[in-house]
């Protein structure tokens, strides 16, 4: 006869304890489509004005370049990001508050205070090109002003979304503490590699040096990549089989980084450029749009080909 003592516990004292009472959120490709146009801008824009600000004469023409097409991919980054959201009125709501403890506030904040001096930058030298604004030193000085005011919000659009996933509660992403050094470095490397391409399609002698920066940056990413990654393998390893893991890190690291950066260091010509840029592309498109679904993975069960 069984005791009182001897009765095994019910299971339905446990309740939800264990379990993951999250809802995923609606994010899918478009969330993808902004993690790297926010990187691309945000990157090509830091690395222009860094380089411009330290040598002007030999960065400042493949950098002037490299001006208007991060404004181009803001502009796409921020129509992903309010037709995410459904509602064009929902960005603009959030700019009536700033929080700066709130990961979203200061990233639409920040992506506002970017937008400023890029636009004006890009408009400067516009008005220049057509001859309408005068080539003196007043205007010089302010335009190099107007870079350097840019440099902190971009940092800011650059890391933000790191510090917004990383701080959910969303399975996976609350595992992503590397997420915004990830993103930053990657920034940069998509910023140097930019500037890379241009200035040897254009014929300028900052190829050279860009060169190395560039695999210096990317050889670089190496280390945050694989940070994130280990911290990310559990919560990977739940919904993916082990051949999809494989396939994942052969983009991710492979076409990622690691072909890239062969190239790069194998040839200083312009193929070998863009398919080096091409690779970081895809391998980021990838590994980010892993990290956005995974809160939406389902486990694959214990009998599933491994």
């Amino acid at each position: 006869m069984t005791t009182l003592g001897d009765r095994e516990p019910t299971k339905a004292h446990s309740g939800y304890l264990g379990a993951e009472v999250t809802k995923a959120p609606d994010w899918h490709g478009l969330v993808t489509l902004d993690l790297l146009l926010n990187n691309l801008t945000t990157g090509l824009f830091l690395a222009a004005a860094v380089g411009e600000l330290a040598r002007p004469a030999l960065i400042g023409p493949v950098a002037r370049l490299a001006y208007p097409i991060a404004l181009v991919a803001l502009l796409a980054d921020l129509l992903c990001l309010v037709v995410d959201l459904g509602n064009p009125t929902r960005f603009h709501h959030m700019l009536r508050v700033f929080k700066p403890t709130s990961p979203m506030s200061l990233g639409v904040w920040s992506l506002t205070a970017y937008s400023l001096p890029l636009t004006l930058v890009v408009a400067i030298d516009l008005l220049g090109w057509l001859g309408l604004l005068p080539s003196s030193g007043g205007v010089g000085l302010a335009r190099g002003a107007i870079l350097a005011l840019g440099l902190l919000p971009a940092f800011g659009s650059a890391i933000y979304k790191g510090v917004l996933f990383s701080t959910s509660s969303q399975p996976g992403w609350k595992d992503a503490r590397w997420l915004g050094a990830y993103l930053v470095s990657s920034a940069l490397m998509y910023g140097a590699g930019g500037l890379y391409a241009l200035a040897i399609l254009a014929g300028l002698e900052a190829a050279g040096p860009l060169r190395w920066a560039f695999a210096a940056l990317v050889a670089t990413n190496l280390v945050p990549l694989g940070l994130l990654a280990a911290g990310l393998h559990p919560a990977l390893a739940r919904v993916h089989h082990r051949g999809g893991l494989y396939r994942l890190g052969a983009l991710a690291a492979g076409v990622g980084v690691l072909g890239p950066l062969a190239l790069v260091l194998a040839s200083g010509g312009e193929p070998a450029a863009w398919a080096a840029l091409g690779g970081l592309v895809l391998g980021g498109l990838a590994w980010r749009h892993a990290i956005v679904m995974l809160p939406h993975g389902a486990p694959h069960g214990a009998g599933s080909p491994g």
